[in-house]
């Protein structure tokens, strides 16, 4: 979510609005374009919780919530958008932008068919590359084969194709997978780790609720050897 620091300058996406609400969900959109998204899954105290905490740490350092202030750009977002410069990448960001937008579409996968405690990701080499680093709890599976079979689907999955894979080897390096797209546009890497968190009082119950989802979920199956490919790109 946009918001302003002090400095002139906007974190987030500059102009993005929560438009509506539901039971299970958000509708987001930026002011000014007519398409739109829709994030599900958690319930509307979870969702209004998480914004609350936001904007609250926003306040904390001198900033401004942005995307409280309605159907209206800031002055700080105008000034922002008025004055930004093309980016010389903005090309190349372009081409690739297909792969963060389906993965965005796709994250039920990291509770339906993987098995991560917890995930994080970014972008890099000017957004051709995206990295979703999955760590996981000492004693579950990876599956990794499923995550990479669901992303590659023909018919519901991404144009990607598996280029590479490295196993995880715990305290000396991680699990890499590498996919990308035929046209070479975007690459995707998994990185794979494990880890023992340890669970704060008030996140006992999410946790718990993550270890319940991953228990109902078994097997694991091998991806293709492939000597000589390599997972780092």
């Amino acid at each position: 979510m946009p918001a302003s620091t002090g400095c002139d300058e906007i974190q987030g996406l500059n102009g993005v609005r929560i438009t509506a609400r539901t039971d299970r969900g958000i509708k987001l959109r930026r002011l000014g374009q007519p398409t739109s998204i829709r994030l599900t899954g958690l319930s509307r105290r979870a969702f209004q919780k998480a914004e609350t905490a936001l904007a609250e740490r926003t306040c904390e350092i001198g900033g401004e919530a942005s995307w409280l202030a309605g159907d209206t750009w800031t002055a700080h977002e105008r000034r922002w958008e008025d004055e930004r410069q093309p980016l010389t990448y903005e090309s190349t960001w372009r081409q690739a932008a297909w792969l963060p937008s389906g993965l965005l579409r796709r994250l039920n996968l990291l509770h339906t068919v993987a098995l991560p405690q917890v995930v994080t990701g970014h972008e890099s080499r000017l957004g051709e590359w995206w990295i979703l680093e999955l760590d996981h709890d000492a004693d579950t599976g990876l599956r990794r084969a499923e995550l990479v079979q669901a992303l590659t689907d023909p018919e519901h999955g991404l144009p990607l194709k598996l280029r590479g894979h490295r196993d995880l080897i715990p305290g000396k390096g991680l699990g890499l997978i590498l996919l990308r797209s035929p046209d070479n546009t975007a690459t995707l890497q998994l990185r794979y780790d494990r880890f023992d968190y340890p669970v704060k009082p008030e996140r006992a119950e999410m946790f718990a609720a993550i270890r319940r989802r991953i228990s109902a979920v078994t097997g694991e199956a091998q991806l293709p050897a492939m000597p000589g490919c390599s997972a780092t790109g």
